[in-house]
């Protein structure tokens, strides 16, 4: 009886870290959003996020670590107009779907359904930084906090590439403690400090000196695309990292659809509307920016990814109690 016993509470153990040791690994995605709209045309480098998949939003301000029983992750990003601020924390599903855990997620957008799930998101965690009646139109001008509705629904608009590896709950926890210690404000420009200068800042909280700028390629501009190449080439040459690359497409519907990440020489080569124009006026520009793209921007975005679909977003980040065997956490692994 007393060996039955003990072969009982050795398979219970065993069943209780299958079910939770997937929780207990954590990792960080640089999150690229292609380009879209007429800044997307003018400027096709697209937009940068971090995702933290054991870290949650306290508040749009600030962040923490997650509760074991609350569904995980929280989504980091610089805009250039939320008022006074800097950065904004959104949970994961919120971001990329605008849809609450457990809310269903839109199978086709329409301007008016997506600005609908926008709003709902704005009152549930937005309302003290945007009031009703300071949230703009649905086009998107809303004065000094019109850039408030990128924060959700992202893949509304965007594809979305996803560049993760892994991290420690000590890299976690002194993440938070730095984010927290540093005034939340406005600090965006486009040349010294955007989106991707954010991100880069963030992964290097993480893994020091892990992103630099192509100062060649690039011009010395940091871009989303040179933020995921240094994720990747850090997930190659470290296989303790487990690099995973995935693909969240950009929801059905009927709002245009977004335009390949460029890098900077690689912007100029390819937007017609630049190089129609310099091949007139300055023919050794387009020349340059082909000697530059060849030596340093083949690099492309989205290689070996494997799609995301919404339903399993939303399963992988429910709590391992709610999970059957900590299954529905693999969904991202």
């Amino acid at each position: 009886m007393k060996r039955a016993l003990r072969f009982s509470t050795l398979c219970a153990a065993m069943y209780v870290f299958a079910a939770t040791s997937t929780f207990a690994r954590a990792e960080l995605t640089v999150l690229i959003g292609e380009p879209f709209g007429n800044f997307g045309s003018m400027m096709p480098v697209g937009h940068t996020a971090l995702y933290l998949s054991r870290l949650c939003a306290d508040g749009p301000l600030k962040i923490r670590m997650c509760r074991a029983d609350e569904p995980q992750g929280v989504v980091l990003a610089r805009y250039h107009r939320i008022g006074q601020y800097d950065w904004l924390a959104s949970p994961v599903t919120e971001f990329l779907y605008a849809a609450a855990p457990g809310e269903p997620v839109q199978s086709f957008v329409t301007a008016e359904s997506a600005w609908t799930a926008r709003q709902r998101y704005r009152r549930r965690y937005l309302a003290e930084i945007v009031p009703d009646g300071q949230e703009g139109d649905s086009t998107g001008h809303g004065g000094p906090l019109e850039e408030w509705w990128e924060s959700a629904g992202v893949t509304f608009n965007r594809r979305v590439w996803g560049y993760q590896i892994d991290t420690t709950p000590e890299q976690d926890r002194r993440f938070v403690e730095t984010v927290n210690a540093d005034a939340n404000r406005h600090l965006y420009h486009l040349k010294k400090t955007n989106c991707a200068d954010f991100v880069a800042q963030m992964v290097n909280v993480y893994f020091p000196g892990l992103v630099r700028n192509d100062r060649i390629g690039d011009f010395g501009l940091m871009t989303p695309k040179e933020v995921a190449r240094c994720v990747a080439a850090y997930g190659e040459t470290h296989p303790e990292a487990h690099l995973r690359i995935t693909e969240m497409p950009q929801l059905p519907g009927t709002l245009r659809r977004s335009r390949p990440v460029r890098g900077g020489a690689e912007a100029g080569l390819k937007t017609k509307r630049y190089l129609l124009t310099l091949a007139v006026i300055q023919p050794e520009v387009p020349t340059g920016l082909l000697v530059l793209y060849l030596w340093h921007g083949r690099w492309k975005i989205g290689q070996g990814a494997e799609v995301e679909t919404p339903q399993q977003w939303m399963a992988a980040i429910e709590p391992p109690a709610s999970s059957s065997s900590g299954s529905s956490m693999q969904a991202l692994r």
